[in-house]
Parts: structure tokens; sequence; C-alpha cells
């Protein structure tokens, strides 16, 4: 059976494709198919339909439901959307993980659909400049994405959308400091995430 939920830590994950427009280096999907012992890899992408049965037939608290699973959310938007607002009106936070590509993937812009599913968003941005960025992440969408995800941010914050970016602490310390300058023109933090090579440990 299909996992489109999974829990870590109190947070309630949700996963809904394993299509992705990139093909990073330190990706945790690239170590083995599960973690924590949840099997991510799916036979067929979630509708609303499943979410919504999945989600109320999970009776354990959460603090924050979080769109984050072997893929890139925004490939499934409309179940994405969807399952948001139903989150939200049940009184939930919501939270999407995301390379930042969505709306180059759905070749339209995405962020008006996000405002009311969502309230915060997370953006890989891995890198300060287009070349490294290339090399790391191998985005589908070739030199233009890095561009992409820095605009996709401002878009994001400027919808009043709670934002911040993330790169991976396994690129060089002089990267990172780059990184944060981009993410201080932008107006929004940084986090540096720990790379994870071990799903069983994943925190």
């Amino acid at each position: 059976m299909d996992t489109y939920l999974y829990e870590m830590d109190g947070t309630l994950y949700l996963n809904i494709t394993n299509d992705c427009s990139n093909h990073c280096e330190f990706c945790i999907r690239n170590n083995r198919g599960d973690v924590r012992g949840y099997d991510l890899w799916l036979e067929k992408p979630p509708v609303f339909a499943d979410m919504k049965a999945a989600i109320d037939a999970y009776t354990e608290p959460y603090s924050e439901a979080v769109f984050c699973g072997y893929g890139e959310p925004t490939y499934n938007i409309e179940t994405l959307v969807q399952t948001g607002k139903y989150l939200k009106s049940l009184g939930k936070r919501v939270r999407l993980n995301t390379n930042g590509q969505g709306r180059l993937i759905n070749d339209r812009d995405i962020v008006p659909e996000l405002v009311g599913a969502i309230d915060e968003v997370s953006v890989s941005l891995n890198e300060a400049e287009r070349l490294a960025y290339q090399q790391i992440c191998h985005p589908k969408f070739g030199m233009l994405t890095h561009d992409e995800i820095i605009d996709f941010a401002k878009s994001c914050k400027a919808a009043g959308i709670q934002t911040r970016f993330s790169v991976v602490d396994t690129i060089p310390n002089e990267s990172i400091r780059r990184c944060r300058k981009i993410a201080d023109s932008v107006g929004v933090p940084l986090l540096v995430r720990r790379r994870i090579t071990d799903n069983v440990n994943y925190l």
C-alpha cells in the first residue's frame, strides 16, 4: 500500500509524488527506498480523496503538516492545494518544502494557488551561482533554474507566504556565505541543513 503520510518527531509529512525536476547529489532518496522504515516509493500519486481519507484516518497528534516526500510536491499541484486547504480548515499549520521550480514544472504561476493552502514555504537554494547549482542539483530546466528559484521565493514572500531558503551543509562555507547574502537580499532567512546519509536515523 502506498505511503501518503509519515510521522517524524511530532510532524506529519505528506508524500504526494515521486517525480522531481532535479537529481541532486545529496538527495536522501539516492540512499535507499525508505525513511525510518516508511517506504516512500509510490505506485501512483494520490488525488485529494486519497489524502483526505488518509488524514481523516490518522489519529496521532501532530504540530505541523509538511509536503515533503520522495519527490517535488508541486508536480502534484492540484492535490497539494486541495490538501493544504483541507488541513488548514482543520486548524493545522502547513509547510511546503520545494525546490522552487513549481512554475516551470506547471508552466504557470502557482503562487496565487498556494495562498490559503500553505502557511510557509521552504525553498531549496543549495548553491549561490547558476553553474554550481547545475553541477550539484542537475535540474532538468538547465541554467535558468537558479534565477527562477530566487524569483519564486520573492513572489511567495510578496504574496504574504512565510518564506525561507535552505542549503545543505555539503557545499563550501564560502558558498553558504553567498547564499546568505542572496537570502538577505530577498528578505528571508536561510536554514543550513545537515546532509542526511542514514535513512534509518533520519532527523
